[in-house]
């Protein structure tokens, strides 16, 4: 199983080729340039690095969101291209479990993925983690809330799961990092550099766990759309107007 891995749901950007298992290629750039610059030029890269054809892969996997609206749908957009030229199917991954899947099989772990939405508020949702887990196991809905209704559910889901430390991962850390340090203390833990954003070879490592578990387990490309979890700022105004 050759898999396609391709994620713009956040600022960085990442391709990966894995198959049967084995990351063949990774790249990844979180640095001042956009999406529309850096990501079919990755792919190209990927596949000509690795001598493989698009229509060698059995799948195209991509983060459907949350995340930034546009990167959401330049990835989306892509993988419904790519899927149209070379006949390969779509895996369609949560960016949150993403996160999540950088630290599965690690240890027993509670674990809360963030990505910085704006405006006072991040996306997030809480996960285990465990050797014994192939995946990481949800044990929150993916939401959109504010710091503070985040650290309140946080201290809930720590006590829920009996976990000492919660790990936290992801952009939407860093710009509220002082109030969770001052509301979580030594209960919080922030996940190093090198694990903290969306990666695309966990993310090609999670479709293809999907993919064995359910090996049809496809979006439909004719109508699949990103997931927003809250209104876009156009979608805002048009209420406001109405």
């Amino acid at each position: 199983m050759l898999i396609l891995a391709i994620d713009s749901a956040t600022p960085t950007a990442g391709v990966a080729l894995a198959e049967n298992g084995q990351i063949l290629y990774e790249s990844f750039v979180n640095y001042k340039k956009t999406h529309s610059e850096t990501f079919l030029p990755m792919i190209d890269e990927a596949l000509r690095i690795c001598e493989k054809d698009l229509a060698d892969c059995s799948a195209i996997a991509v983060t459907i969101g949350p995340g930034s609206f546009t990167g959401l749908r330049i990835g989306l957009a892509t993988a419904k291209a790519l899927s149209l030229s070379g006949q390969v199917p779509v895996v369609g991954i949560s960016t949150l479990q993403l996160l999540a899947h950088n630290l599965t099989q690690l240890a027993p772990l509670c674990v809360a993925s963030l990505l910085d939405a704006r405006k006072n508020e991040v996306y997030c949702a809480f996960y285990t983690c465990s050797p014994h887990q192939k995946t990481p196991q949800p044990l929150s809905q993916e939401m959109a809330c504010s710091p503070e209704s985040f650290i309140e559910q946080a201290k809930m889901y720590v006590a829920q799961t009996g976990c000492k430390q919660l790990i936290l991962l992801g952009d939407g850390v860093a710009p509220y990092i002082n109030d969770f340090k001052s509301a979580l203390g030594e209960q919080m833990i922030v996940a190093p550099s090198h694990q903290l954003l969306p990666r695309a070879g966990a993310l090609a490592d999670l479709a293809q766990f999907r993919l064995l578990e359910n090996p049809r387990d496809y979006l439909d490309i004719r109508t699949a759309k990103p997931v927003y979890l809250r209104l876009s700022e156009a979608e805002n105004r048009l209420g406001k107007e109405a």
